[in-house]
């Protein structure tokens, strides 16, 4: 998108006594003469005192369009212009916040902002949620007690949120924490709604979410359909409601129902591969010292394993190519084993049907790919599977730690061609 140009007339006035036209009576005559000065400058992005993104426009400008001046820009003709808005408001700004300070009583509910498309050359939006902390889902638990939750498990019934793209997909429906994650959406000629549900009393709730949009062909917008875009050689990635910010899992996390969207990581130059693997490795057996990974039943009732394939038809990642890999300092790029799967699921990040002995089929594994793009697919359906006496992991999703009620939280790291 060409930004668009603010321009400034200045009109200086001086009166010059020398001029060297003569009257009648041989004095000299001053002449006026006027100078215009043209002062232009884009409409590009700033940073403003207060530390948020902003457009540089005039101060007019700014306030004609319900911004906030946050410093100066253009050299000082100009100033930093901040957009923020409330529950109700509405922006075509390229960047604006949408912010609620933590309150157990929101401004409004349900709560609903406005995003229209700055250009006709906007292709996609980004949300970074800088702040969010909501209700979380209702939760199950994975210490052995019995829930009579049963197709709750996962589902946000108190709070949620959700981003429409009328003629595109949509995000899916979230809630609990998400504080560092992102949605990018493809753009839509009839505005979006970023909508929050809010009920119950006395709940803290916070956000703080920066919009960005890209124009056609801006390679920061990610691929059409990617909900989230991870650039870098490294980095990590979490299903949403994943507690990113601790060190350990504890027996209630829960990764949300009705999930399914697309994770897309740019190839880097001179990248070929990519590899993942837990953030927080796994205790098999042990529900108090869970890992980071944990999706759907396990093959085995009483053991806690990782399947693949045909294994994963409700909760799964799909990673086109995934290969085992417990050595990527030995990795062979351009050969392809004969193992090579499209999704994963279980109690642990790992593959059960060709591992080379028990304990990779027990443990976290390191899993590549060389297909490119690079992307990974979340998978869950509206239910976990509750059967039984709340010992069997092959019919309950909560027994045998860690449980399949976890989600994801894992890193990721491409390998040299």
């Amino acid at each position: 998108m060409r930004p668009q140009v603010t321009t400034l007339l200045f009109v200086l006035v001086f009166i010059s006594r020398k001029s060297s036209t003569a009257t009648q009576n041989g004095t000299r005559a001053g002449k006026l003469f006027s100078i215009f000065q043209i002062i232009n400058f884009p409409n590009e992005g700033c940073i403003g005192s207060s530390s948020r993104n902003g457009t540089c426009y005039t101060s007019d400008e700014c306030a004609s369009k319900g911004g906030s001046s946050a410093g100066t820009c253009a050299q000082g003709f100009g100033v930093c212009c901040i957009f923020t808005l409330s529950c109700g408001g509405s922006t075509s700004e390229n960047c604006t916040y949408l912010v609620e300070a933590s309150s157990s009583n929101p401004t409004s509910d349900p709560c609903t902002f406005t995003i229209c498309k700055c250009s006709s050359n906007i292709c996609r939006i980004r949300l970074d949620f800088t702040t969010f902390s909501i209700a979380g889902p209702v939760v199950g638990t994975t210490d052995g007690i019995i829930t009579a939750n049963g197709g709750a498990i996962g589902d946000c019934t108190t709070d949620s949120f959700s981003v429409t793209s009328p003629g595109n997909y949509g995000s899916p429906l979230i809630c609990g924490f998400n504080t560092g994650q992102h949605m990018i959406l493809d753009a839509s000629d009839l505005c979006h709604r970023a909508h929050f549900d809010f009920s119950g009393t006395s709940i803290s709730r916070q956000f703080d979410i920066k919009v960005t949009q890209y124009a056609c062909g801006d390679e920061g917008g990610g691929p059409d359909g990617c909900l989230q875009y991870f650039t870098g050689n490294t980095g990590t990635f979490a299903s949403f409601n994943f507690p990113t910010s601790g060190t350990t899992i504890s027996s209630t996390v829960t990764h949300l129902s009705n999930q399914c969207y697309t994770m897309c990581f740019r190839q880097e130059e001179g990248k070929c591969a990519i590899c993942y693997n837990t953030v927080i490795p796994g205790d098999p057996g042990m529900a108090i010292d869970q890992g980071s990974f944990g999706l759907s039943t396990s093959p085995d009732g009483g053991i806690a394993i990782g399947t693949q394939d045909t294994g994963c038809s409700t909760d799964y990642l799909q990673i086109p190519g995934a290969e085992r890999n417990n050595d990527p300092a030995t990795y062979i790029l351009g050969t392809i084993p004969a193992n090579v799967h499209e999704r994963i699921c279980g109690r642990i990040f790992g593959f059960a049907d060709d591992a080379t002995s028990v304990g990779a089929a027990i443990n976290d594994e390191s899993i590549c790919s060389q297909q490119t793009p690079f992307r990974v697919i979340f998978k869950t359906d509206s239910n976990e599977e509750v059967v039984g006496d709340g010992t069997d992991a092959m019919t309950d999703e909560q027994p045998v730690g860690p449980g399949g009620i976890i989600g994801f939280f894992l890193n990721y790291a491409l390998l040299d061609c």
